[in-house]
């Protein structure tokens, strides 16, 4: 009798033994999730990283099984066991004492054959021993199930050490040197701490200076979005260029200043000087041209 026992035990093991094969896939595929739920930028202790139903899994991580085709028999649906129950798929947050910071694992829970019961003893004993070793398994006599752990992925210790593309919860710790041979590039813009505190913009203010004469053309440049480009103008120097070789005094009323147009801004300057006695209006000189964003 106890030789009948066991190799009904066995048949049943070798039936049982691709569900194992299936549970270790489902498994990898939710790792697979993980991965792919904390390059989107979610942390990887958070409740976010794990799928919450079956559903979340199909189709880009398990198969899909339409209620039609498990009916006709064609397929089944990654929830089911070989044996007509349903896995069930939870959320568990287990800080790790003594911090209480949220930290996420998923419970999978396969409910067993009856333990009890004539028909069904023999095929809970081989179920139990075929599954009872699968790794981060705990089986739960209370109620007849066996829980899988699915830890958050061994990177994910290391991806809370990273500075996240979300930039959540990723602030840095200590000086970053890019090294000399990269650049920072594409950045819709940068704030520098203040002494007390505040933040200031670098893409708001001065984007280049240059030197220009009356009547030059400037053209307006381009600044990060919510920002408008602006010119300052001040007087670098007043002098005769048209004919040197006479002089003028008596300089006032000077001013430098734009003109706007729709691309670009016309620098003027304007002064009066005594010429051989005569005031006149003039032109000559430098101006200093500031582009700034603000």
């Amino acid at each position: 009798m106890h030789w009948q026992q066991r190799s009904k035990i066995m048949r049943i093991q070798a039936l049982v033994n691709p569900f194992y094969q299936q549970l270790e896939y489902i498994t990898k595929q939710v790792n697979a999730y993980q991965i792919d739920q904390i390059a989107q930028g979610w942390p990887p202790s958070s409740a976010a990283v794990f799928p919450n139903t079956w559903s979340d899994l199909q189709p880009a991580y398990l198969p899909n099984c339409s209620t039609t085709d498990n009916n006709a028999g064609k397929c089944r649906k990654p929830e089911q066991t070989p044996w007509g129950t349903t896995m069930l798929m939870t959320k568990i947050n287990s800080p790790v004492p003594p911090s209480v910071t949220p930290r996420y694992r998923l419970q999978i829970q396969i409910p067993f054959p009856n333990a009890t019961s004539d028909a069904t003893q023999l095929e809970h004993q081989a179920v139990l021993e075929s599954l009872g070793r699968f790794p981060g398994s705990e089986f739960q006599a209370a109620s007849n199930s066996l829980s899988v752990w699915v830890d958050r992925i061994d990177s994910g210790v290391q991806q809370d050490a990273l500075v996240k593309r979300s930039g959540d919860d990723s602030t840095l710790t200590g000086d970053w040197d890019v090294g000399g041979n990269y650049a920072i590039t594409n950045a819709k813009d940068v704030t520098i701490r203040n002494s007390d505190g505040s933040q200031r913009r670098l893409g708001a203010g001065t984007v280049s200076t240059l030197i220009t004469k009356h009547n030059q053309r400037v053209d307006k440049h381009k600044c990060p979005t919510g920002l408008t480009p602006a010119i300052a103008t001040s007087i670098k120097g007043i002098f005769n260029e048209t004919d040197p070789t006479v002089p003028f005094a008596n300089v006032s009323s000077s001013r430098s200043y734009t003109v706007s147009s729709s691309t670009y801004w016309t620098v003027k300057l304007d002064y009066f000087a005594t010429v051989n006695g005569v005031i006149t209006p003039l032109h000559d000189g430098e101006v200093n041209v500031q582009l700034i964003c603000n």
